[in-house]
């Protein structure tokens, strides 16, 4: 591609990142709850994910998942139940103190949850088959036919991933922003009841998309 179709992609690509979905949400919850820099690095793990399923459409496996109803089901269920349970346990954890993480956040924080939330990130996006799909439709329409369409295509992909990278720091300091202002010190009590009902929204959701 060149220097000038990358440049008129960088805001279809941002476009794209922006929707408040799961992956966005769980950011901003995390960016609330822990502050932005572990919110930010564990954002690392989702556009780890996303880079591997980009790749896996460039290779042409998109279409092969898109033509085995099987496997994609498969995907899809398993999607939905890691985002009910990850609801579910939202709901019931202990609802932090927003103030007491705000000062954590700046200080060392332990590893083991940083790995956690790594773990959410990725396991959040990579069983979202739509996705796959996403990709395998919006991408091949700013490319068209082209004999370089995988180079294309992962050239499309790597800006895409710096714009969602981007974006989900912006949930994050968004989420940070609003734990430190107080606005939500009345709401204390109802962050992960919040947090964790709307996981289980959008388990529904994608359980009632065709």
């Amino acid at each position: 591609m060149t220097f000038h179709e990358i440049l008129l992609f960088i805001p279809v690509g941002l476009l794209m990142a922006i929707p408040f979905g799961p992956s966005n949400f769980l950011v901003f919850s995390n960016g609330l709850r822990y502050g932005p820099v572990p919110a930010g690095l564990a954002g690392v793990a989702r556009i780890f994910a996303f880079g591997l399923l980009i790749c896996i459409t460039a290779f042409g496996l998109g279409a092969m998942l898109s033509s085995a109803a099987w496997l994609l089901i498969g995907i899809k269920w398993f999607g939905i139940a890691y985002l009910a349970w990850l609801g579910i346990r939202i709901w019931r954890t202990p609802t932090p103190d927003v103030e007491a993480l705000r000062r954590v956040a700046g200080a060392s924080r332990p590893q083991g949850t940083l790995r956690a939330l790594l773990r959410m990130e990725f396991t959040t996006a990579i069983a979202n088959p739509k996705a796959i799909l996403y990709f395998t439709a919006a991408f091949p329409q700013f490319i068209g036919p082209a004999e370089n369409f995988t180079e294309r295509f992962l050239t499309m992909g790597a800006v895409f991933l710096v714009c969602e990278y981007i974006v989900l720091w912006g949930y994050g300091l968004v989420g940070a922003g609003l734990g430190r202002s107080g606005l939500l010190a009345g709401m204390r009590d109802w962050i992960n009841k919040i947090t964790g009902a709307s996981f289980l929204g959008f388990a529904a959701w994608m359980a009632s998309a065709k």
